[in-house]
C-alpha cells in the first residue's frame, strides 16, 4: 500500500519504494539482530554510542548520572539514519 504525501505546497508526492531496495534489507532482517553475526561490529559499538548520547543528556539537562532511568521524561527523535540498533536500548533507559 502506498499512500500520498502531501508536500508542503500542497502538491501530491508519491513516496518512491524500490523494490531491489526491500529485497536486499528484507534479506538481512533476521541476521542483523544477531551479535554475533556479521554485522557484529555494530553491535559491538553500540555502547560506546549509548554512553555517549547518555552521558551528554546527562550534563545537557543536569540529571543525575546515578539515575537508573536517566532519559524519563524526555522525548526522543531517531531519525532513522541507523539499523535501530539504539532506539531499543534508548527506551530502556526511560
Amino acid at each position: 500500500m502506498v499512500k500520498t504525501i502531501e508536500g508542503s505546497l500542497g502538491a501530491p508526492r508519491t513516496p518512491s519504494i524500490d523494490p531491489d531496495e526491500v529485497e536486499k534489507f528484507s534479506s538481512i532482517a533476521a541476521e542483523w539482530w544477531d551479535p554475533k553475526g556479521k554485522f557484529r561490529p555494530l553491535h559491538r559499538f553500540n555502547p560506546v554510542r549509548l554512553r555517549f548520547i547518555r552521558e551528554t543528556a546527562e550534563r545537557h539537562f543536569g540529571i543525575d548520572p546515578g539515575k537508573v532511568m536517566p532519559l524519563e521524561g524526555l522525548r526522543l527523535l531517531d531519525i532513522g539514519c541507523g539499523g535501530g540498533l539504539v532506539c531499543e536500548p534508548m527506551a530502556r533507559l526511560g
